[in-house]
C-alpha cells in the first residue's frame, strides 16, 4: 500500500478483557489471519491460529473450553493454550506433530494483547499496567470509539508527531500547539507537546488560554496513551488511549479507550467524560479522510513547525524484520 511492511512487530489489542469471560471461545481476524482467542477455566486467556490442523475447522465457530483447553467443534480434538493436542477421544494418542500455533498473549490495562512477530520470535519488551487503571481517583477505563481504517498502524501513530496540522484539520479543537521534547527508549517514546485549546467561550470568561501539557507515550506502533492537563480554574486531567491492530494489510482497527481524574463531583464527572469522548471521536473522524486517501511520501518535503516526524520515523525502524 505504502512500501512499509503491512504488519511491524509489538504488542496489539486483540479484545477487551470484559469481551472475554471464563469458558468464553471467540473469532477473531487480525494480521491477515484467522484467530481464536479463549478464556480457559482458571481465567487465563489463551489465543490460537483458529484453524484446527486436523481437517480444518475454526475453533472459534462452536469450540468449547474444558479447564484451560478449547475442543474443536468437528472432531473434538482437544487443544491447550500453548497449541498442544491433548487428546483425540477416538484414538489411543493424539499425532506425534499435532500442534496450532499459540500466540504470546498478556493481559494489562483491561486488554487482551497478543504479540506478533514476522520472524515469530519472542518478545523482547512488555506493555506496562499504566498508574491510573487501579488508581482510585480516576474512573474505570471505557472503550469510547471503534474504527476500522484503510491506512497503516505507522501512520496512525504518526498523527501525534505531525503538530503542523493540529491547529488547522482539528481547529475547532486546537488553537495552538507547540512540540517541546521527544524522547526514545527503546519501543517507548515520549512526545511532550504544549497544547492551547479552541475553548473560546470559555477562554473569554476565564479572561485567558485554555492551556495545559499534553504527553504522549508510544508502546510499539500498537499503543499510544495521551495524557492532557487542562488548566481552566482547575486542572482536570484526561487520559486516551488509542491502540492500533492490523486487519489485515490494507486496514487498521482503532481502539479508543478513556478515563479522567474524578472532578468536583459525579454530575461534572459525568459531563466532563461525554464531552471528551466526544471530542476525541470527533479529532480521529476528521483524520480519516486523509488517512484514506493520502500517499505514503518516505522522503516528505517539510518545515520547521511540522514537528520531529523524521526522527519519529527513525524510531520506528526497530519494528520491522524480514519475514521468516
Amino acid at each position: 500500500m505504502n512500501g512499509l511492511p503491512p504488519y511491524p512487530n509489538g504488542w496489539f489489542r486483540v479484545a477487551s478483557s470484559r469481551e472475554v469471560s471464563p469458558g468464553a471461545v471467540k473469532p477473531l481476524r487480525y494480521f491477515g489471519r484467522e484467530l481464536v482467542v479463549f478464556r480457559g477455566e482458571d481465567g487465563v486467556a489463551h489465543v490460537l491460529d483458529a484453524h484446527c490442523p486436523h481437517l480444518g475447522a475454526h475453533l472459534g465457530h462452536g469450540g468449547r473450553v474444558e479447564g484451560g483447553a478449547v475442543r474443536c467443534p468437528f472432531h473434538a480434538w482437544l487443544w491447550d493454550g500453548d497449541g498442544r493436542c491433548l487428546e483425540v477421544p477416538y484414538a489411543t494418542r493424539p499425532p506425534a506433530r499435532a500442534a496450532v500455533r499459540s500466540w504470546p498473549v498478556r493481559e494489562v490495562n483491561g486488554l487482551i494483547l497478543v504479540y506478533y512477530h514476522a520472524r515469530q520470535e519472542p518478545p523482547d519488551w512488555e506493555v506496562p499496567e499504566l498508574p491510573e487503571y487501579s488508581a482510585p481517583d480516576w474512573t474505570p477505563y471505557r472503550q469510547a470509539h471503534r474504527w476500522t481504517i484503510r491506512t497503516h498502524a505507522q501512520e496512525l501513530a504518526e498523527n501525534g508527531i505531525d503538530t503542523g496540522h493540529m491547529p488547522l484539520l482539528h481547529r475547532t479543537q486546537t488553537r495552538a500547539i507547540v512540540s517541546e521534547a521527544l524522547d526514545a527508549k527503546g519501543p517507548v517514546l515520549v512526545h511532550r507537546m504544549a497544547h492551547t485549546y479552541n475553548l473560546f467561550a470559555l477562554s473569554r470568561l476565564l479572561r485567558g488560554d485554555v492551556a495545559g501539557p499534553l504527553e504522549i507515550t508510544y508502546y510499539g506502533l500498537g499503543c499510544a496513551v495521551n495524557r492532557a492537563q487542562v488548566r481552566v480554574g482547575i486542572d482536570l486531567h484526561y487520559l486516551f488511549m488509542f491502540l492500533f491492530t492490523p486487519v489485515d494489510e490494507g486496514h487498521v482497527e482503532v481502539t479508543g479507550v478513556f478515563s479522567m481524574k474524578r472532578a468536583v463531583n459525579r454530575l461534572v464527572t459525568w459531563f466532563l467524560t461525554r464531552k471528551a469522548m466526544q471530542e476525541g471521536g470527533r479529532t480521529i473522524e476528521q483524520d480519516i479522510p486523509i488517512w484514506e486517501n493520502k500517499a505514503y511520501r518516505s522522503s516528505p518535503l517539510l518545515c520547521d513547525g511540522d514537528g520531529p516526524i523524521m526522527r519519529y520515523r527513525q524510531w520506528t525502524r526497530q519494528f520491522y524484520s524480514e519475514p521468516a
